[in-house]
């Protein structure tokens, strides 16, 4: 088995740090401004990518100030059962527009098979005039 170079290990060691110095930086900025602290939050204020903070060592510097990935619970749950209501309230509302969508087509199918009975009528009327001339 290869044993990894030293000086990648001290490189990769060196950026840990300065990647935990940046976040721990970003945090105390966040909570000093008064902001509930996010990843999204973190992220913007650091420019750093999402993947960054599933890294064990900012996963637990996560964890340490209670942040992110390691919150148990959300601070407002929203209970399921208010989804269902509100996806059953949203299927009823689509549901009425396309009844009364369907309401409007038969009406205009039914004037419209009315007229076509009365050019039809007309029709007949003009043929029976053209054979007798």
């Amino acid at each position: 088995m290869r044993k990894v170079p030293e000086q990648l290990v001290a490189k990769q060691e060196t950026q840990r740090q300065k990647t935990t110095n940046l976040v721990l930086r970003a945090i105390h900025d966040l909570k000093n401004e008064g902001y509930s602290i996010k990843i999204k939050d973190l992220m913007e204020t650091t420019g750093l990518s999402r993947s960054v903070f599933a890294k064990p060592h900012i996963r637990k510097l996560l964890n340490d100030n209670g942040i992110g990935y390691a919150k148990a619970e959300p601070s407002v749950p929203v209970p399921p059962v208010s989804r269902k209501q509100s996806q059953i309230a949203n299927l009823k509302e689509k549901l009425a527009k396309k009844d009364e969508y369907i309401k409007k087509l038969v009406e205009e199918n039914s004037a419209l098979k009315q007229e076509c009975e009365l050019l039809r009528g007309r029709l007949f009327l003009l043929m029976q005039r053209h054979s007798m001339e």
